[in-house]
């Protein structure tokens, strides 16, 4: 039988192609980081719950936390610190690569912010990075930030503005990721691939289930 042939791979990006610092994603690492610890953990639990609770809006949990970081002063070379707490995932330069010298069309969507990917894969080939976005001046200063449009179950709609641009159509779609934010968009893509699934949430809605933490292990699963 003849393999499927996909055109556009996406990826999410804590956990995925970025490891965890001892089990935190970058977020909760900037909280670590960038505050006292202790006071960090308060603060993310305290605008997260606010969110999870349908208190506030996923803008209004993003202006809480990264204008507390603008009002302490912190500059990019502190979130640049705090991403090189994190380290890639074994395999993703030479996966991605791979798949950019294949003519794959490649994108992240993911909820964590761009200078993660930035810091630790500067001269990345994606097509599309769909993430939250920070700004910063000359002199390092925070200037401003976006929130993505593209999280918390609406990530789907991500790959679909992506295949409507390109002409792809969604069986030729695959998304690889591992958190339970990313099972909107697993079972949307013609190949949901869990890698390393942080639940059995994630790997009920994939098709296919990687535990080893090695990314060039779904190159075996593309056509």
């Amino acid at each position: 039988m003849k393999p499927k042939t996909y055109r556009l791979v996406c990826f999410d990006l804590d956990g995925t192609l970025i490891a965890l610092n001892d089990g935190l994603a970058y977020w909760s690492t900037l909280h670590q980081t960038l505050q006292d610890p202790e006071e960090g953990t308060r603060f993310e639990k305290k605008w997260m719950g606010k969110f999870d609770r349908g208190e506030i809006t996923y803008k209004e949990w993003l202006d809480a936390d990264l204008g507390e970081y603008r009002k302490l002063g912190m500059i990019k070379a502190d979130f640049e610190r705090a991403a090189r707490k994190h380290r890639l995932i074994p395999g993703v330069k030479e996966t991605i690569l791979e798949l950019h010298r294949r003519g794959y069309k490649l994108a992240i969507i993911s909820g964590s912010l761009n200078i993660l990917i930035d810091t630790l894969f500067p001269a990345h080939p994606f097509d599309d990075v769909f993430v939250n976005k920070i700004f910063f001046n000359k002199e390092g200063k925070i200037e401003g930030w976006k929130e993505t449009v593209y999280d918390q179950g609406t990530k789907h709609k991500a790959l679909h503005a992506i295949c409507k641009r390109e002409d792809i159509r969604i069986e030729e779609t695959v998304f690889v990721g591992d958190g339970e934010n990313d099972i909107d968009i697993l079972q949307e893509a013609g190949l949901g691939i869990a890698f390393c699934p942080e639940s059995e949430k994630v790997t009920a809605a994939a098709d296919v289930v990687i535990r080893k933490c090695d990314l060039a292990s779904i190159l075996t699963h593309l056509g």
